[in-house]
């Protein structure tokens, strides 16, 4: 049943052994998981953070808390665009790319908030509040969190040319499309 090549054929026994390690492994994978509570233990340690700041595993960590929602200013905004522009510098300059950042899967528009963030201030909810996930924030868009702590994801650059993200009609108009009925 055996061949003497390289691509030979598991015997039943050598695929029953493998299976059985692999369940194993996944076994202890899963004792080893953090739970909610210690994972937000874990995270809010500032020495971890600080033990952590460092390598390149700091950046996958996501933050803790509500303090990570901030508002989206004019300020912030034009923070964002000189950010862009550094980085279109770097692309032209560099010829070798690296990987680029993929989006969060937890933080697509339309699920909800996950719960490390724990819930945002009441007083944030259905505003402007700067991008969270890193893959975004390369780019110009800002994040408006509605009713059940659904994420809506939208666009920073002026409206039909005349509607800048902190416009009252733009802000209404917002409102209205994150407004969810109660059916």
């Amino acid at each position: 049943m055996a061949r003497t090549d390289s691509s030979r054929e598991m015997t039943l026994f050598e695929m029953w052994n493998h299976r059985k390690e692999r369940g194993e492994l996944l076994q202890r994978a899963n004792q080893l998981r953090l739970g909610p509570s210690q994972l937000t233990q874990l995270l809010g340690d500032s020495g971890v953070r600080a033990a952590l700041q460092n390598t390149r595993t700091a950046s996958l960590l996501p933050p803790v808390g509500t303090e990570v929602f901030r508002r989206l200013t004019p300020a912030s905004l034009a923070q964002i665009q000189q950010g862009l522009d550094a980085r279109e510098e770097e692309k032209n300059k560099e010829v070798a790319k690296d990987d680029p950042p993929k989006p969060t899967r937890d933080l697509e528009a339309g699920k909800p908030l996950p719960f490390i963030y724990r819930d945002p201030p009441p007083e944030l909810l259905n505003t402007a509040l700067q991008e969270l996930d890193p893959f975004y924030q390369s780019q110009k868009t800002f994040i408006v969190i509605g009713r059940g702590n659904i994420i809506h994801r939208f666009n920073a650059e002026s409206s039909c040319f005349l509607l800048s993200p902190f416009s009252p009609l733009r802000t209404f108009a917002i409102k209205i499309l994150i407004h969810s009925y109660p059916l």
